[in-house]
């Protein structure tokens, strides 16, 4: 009976008032999170529930992919790094640490998880963090975090965006209905929560206030940066080195790319209309795009591939490996961020860790990562894309072409530090061990910290409500 009651007051009250019900019925130990007793191996139960099923590669993929390969590698003092899995049918079960390098057949199935994994049993003091965006899938284990709860383990999850909700013509109805149901679970469960920006910081707190009633003082939320390298790939190695990597029909050649999932929001149909003028007036711009095809841009695909140019000055490199990216980023002229929205935009980074120009669609979320140092287009307007990019263009053939200087940012390993500190501000980590040295900044710089330092910004009004 308790828990039909409970079933019908999560369907049913305010989220405030759920918050307060299950908050006060459901105290979680912080002393033990906060300090492990001695001897006392705690869990931190890392739900990869999305990349365990299918490993996309794109950006969310990317961040968790590698910020839980740092937690494995640095735990916090006292804790276990244990990654979970569940669906909406069946709860949260484990998974063998190395599940990213398990053959697809071993992994997730679509419909349930498979019995011959355990399913999950916690203790006061472990700690769950929802790290992967399984959007589809956290509403219907509600019931089994507040359990959790109620046995004294604490809730964190990490939120990438808010797009589906903010513009939610960028994506599938359906979409947009899990992340609004996923954002009201966050709003109930959630002790506190991890963002990959101080825009997302500020979103997430606004939408949570207006929309929900919770503020920040009992939802607190922490920006952290991401890292800057693409893993697993010696970075240090000379541009020729990977060449080998490129498309044949890339080699030592001039290109300027595109790296992204192809979805409404990225900007690629106002890209082709700035550089097909361009290419009618017999301009040499050889384009490159790097990204899977995503949601609602069938028109946009079959314009890309029966473009005149395709196979010329335009090519789709659908889905590249890590390999490719890092070959295309090395050997590129520079870098087109022409997204309308994004939680973070890791091509920045990636592109500037190898000192590429950029030229990036002037929004907030961009102003934060790369500052001044990117050449920028207005946000709104047709033309502002058709003037910016041949004067850009212009400056990349110009042999009074500086070198850019960009904000320096760290590694994958000092950005899961910054998760550990928003996590456990009384834990440190236990010192990583990396198995090829550290990469440092391609200007022989340091990494810094400087940029998560500054991430205390205060939440801003959200003008679309959920």
């Amino acid at each position: 009976m308790h828990d039909f009651i409970n079933t019908i007051a999560l369907k049913c009250l305010p989220v405030s008032l759920l918050r307060k019900r299950f908050t006060k019925s459901t105290q979680v130990c912080n002393s033990q999170v906060c300090s492990p007793q001695v001897n006392s191996v705690k869990q931190l139960l890392v739900d990869v529930s999305t990349i365990a099923k299918e490993d996309a590669g794109t950006g969310i993929q990317r961040v968790v992919r590698n910020l839980y390969q740092e937690l494995l590698a640095a735990p916090p003092a006292g804790y276990q790094i244990l990654p979970i899995a569940a669906t909406r049918k069946q709860g949260y079960s484990y998974l063998p640490q190395d599940f990213l390098h398990q053959p697809i057949k071993n992994k997730v199935s679509t419909s349930l998880v498979p019995a011959t994994l355990d399913p999950v049993k916690v203790s006061a003091g472990d700690l769950f963090l929802g790290l992967d965006l399984a959007a589809h899938i956290v509403p219907h284990r509600i019931a089994d975090l507040l359990r959790w709860r109620r046995q004294g383990i604490r809730v964190s999850f990490v939120v990438y965006d808010l797009l589906p909700v903010l513009e939610p013509t960028w994506f599938n109805p359906k979409t947009t209905q899990n992340f609004k149901r996923w954002l009201r679970a966050i709003a109930i469960l959630a002790d506190d929560v991890i963002a990959i920006s101080r825009t997302v910081k500020n979103d997430f707190s606004a939408c949570m206030k207006h929309t929900y009633g919770v503020d920040g003082l009992d939802l607190p939320c922490t920006a952290i940066p991401l890292g800057a390298e693409i893993k697993n790939i010696n970075n240090n190695q000379p541009a020729a080195d990977h060449k080998i990597h490129l498309p044949p029909q890339l080699v030592d050649k001039k290109f300027i790319l595109m790296v992204g999932t192809i979805e409404p929001r990225k900007g690629h149909a106002d890209v082709l209309d700035a550089i097909e003028p361009l290419w009618a007036a017999d301009k040499q711009v050889l384009l490159v795009i790097a990204g899977k095809q995503g949601w609602r841009v069938e028109p946009l695909i079959q314009r890309i591939q029966t473009h005149i140019e395709v196979g010329k000055q335009l090519h789709w490199l659908n889905n590249p490996s890590d390999d490719v990216l890092l070959a295309l980023y090395q050997n590129c002229s520079g870098l087109i961020m022409a997204s309308k929205g994004e939680g973070f935009g890791l091509p920045l980074i990636e592109a500037a860790y190898f000192n590429k120009p950029i030229l990036a669609r002037d929004i907030p979320v961009f102003r934060e990562i790369v500052g001044n140092s990117a050449n920028y287009f207005t946000a709104t307007g047709h033309n502002s894309l058709l003037n910016a990019l041949p004067q850009w263009l212009l400056r990349l053939e110009s042999k009074n072409n500086m070198p850019v200087i960009y904000p320096i940012w760290g590694t994958w390993q000092e950005s899961c530090a910054q998760l550990i500190k928003a996590l456990f501000p009384a834990i440190p980590a236990i010192p990583a061990i990396p198995a090829i040295p550290a990469i440092l900044d391609k200007r022989n710089q340091e990494p810094s910290l400087a940029l998560a330092q500054s991430y205390s910004t205060q939440p801003t009004a959200i003008n679309k409500t959920l």
